[in-house]
């Protein structure tokens, strides 16, 4: 979710950006507050030319929705170093933004009601073999209403207006990369305090494109059955990384784990839906 104000005479404000892309489940659609996106992850094959976003209003009022573009870089540890796009800056004609046309720019969802954002790909002839991204983002306009006025109040009154926001990723693959190889290295527990938790890294060594999927984790306790323990979904590790370090808490247990067997496994969603990139087992120390 991004959040954003802007400071005007005789109003506080600040400025808060969480990025939504990192809380997404691996489901077809995503609610975030009073908007319901679907799908909420694009993706644009070498044949692929066109494509559509769903908008939901789930609220009780009207809302008003700016659409643009956010540039993302993806670090080891899964954050985001994000980058306000600028059209006017942007030469590149391998840019996502530059080869996408969407049409409406702004739109106003009445109560429960849904609007179609359209995106056409115009792909370069002489686009070089790769993978490109950009987020799209939904900006909800704040409701504007005048300050109200105590003609007895000593203190300037402060106003504060924010805009809520959200991003889905938007790729664009110029060719296929049958040689794109993931494997999970260095997977181990760690004690956080009462309960278990898995790290492991994730790391690509073949293909220069992104994987994407769901990190679970089983557990086969001495004597017993396997049973899930953990899961970490919307787990991506795009072109820019070729390590990318997670961590699973390990929610499903009531304790910290103890002997027997763990056995974590990268399997993909949506457009990897089906593949699994790699799993590990390993014992557990008592």
């Amino acid at each position: 979710m991004i959040k954003r104000s802007g400071m005007v005479k005789k109003s506080g404000a600040f400025l808060m950006v969480l990025f939504a892309g990192l809380l997404f489940r691996s489901q077809p659609s995503f609610a975030m507050g009073n908007l319901t996106i679907t799908p909420w992850r694009i993706v644009f094959g070498a044949r692929d030319r066109s494509a559509s976003v769903t908008l939901l209003n789930t609220s009780d009022r009207p809302a008003t929705y700016r659409i643009g573009w956010l540039l993302t870089k993806a670090t080891a540890d899964g954050k985001y170093d994000l980058s306000p796009y600028n059209p006017k800056k942007d030469k590149n004609p391998f840019s996502v933004p530059n080869m996408i046309i969407y049409s409406p720019r702004q739109v106003t969802i009445e109560p429960h009601g849904y609007q179609l954002i359209r995106m056409e790909l115009r792909r370069p002839s002489n686009l070089p073999f790769g993978e490109y991204r950009a987020h799209m983002t939904f900006i909800q306009l704040a409701h504007q209403s005048a300050p109200s006025r105590d003609p007895h109040a000593k203190d300037v009154s402060m106003k504060l207006s924010v805009n809520f926001g959200f991003s889905i990723p938007v790729i664009v693959r110029q060719g296929v990369d049958n040689n794109l190889k993931i494997e999970l290295m260095n997977p181990r527990l760690v004690a956080r305090g009462k309960y278990s938790a898995l790290e492991v890294d994730i790391t690509r060594v073949a293909g220069t494109f992104s994987s994407y999927g769901t990190v679970n984790v089983y557990w086969t306790p001495p004597g017993s059955k396997e049973k899930k323990v953990g899961e970490l979904t919307n787990v991506a590790l795009y072109p820019e990384l070729k390590t990318r370090h997670i961590y699973v808490p390990l929610i499903f247990t009531h304790r910290r784990i103890v002997g027997g067997q763990i056995r974590v496994a990268y399997v993909g969603k949506l457009d990897a839906a089906g593949k699994v990139w790699d799993q590990k087992v390993f014992n557990v120390g008592q």
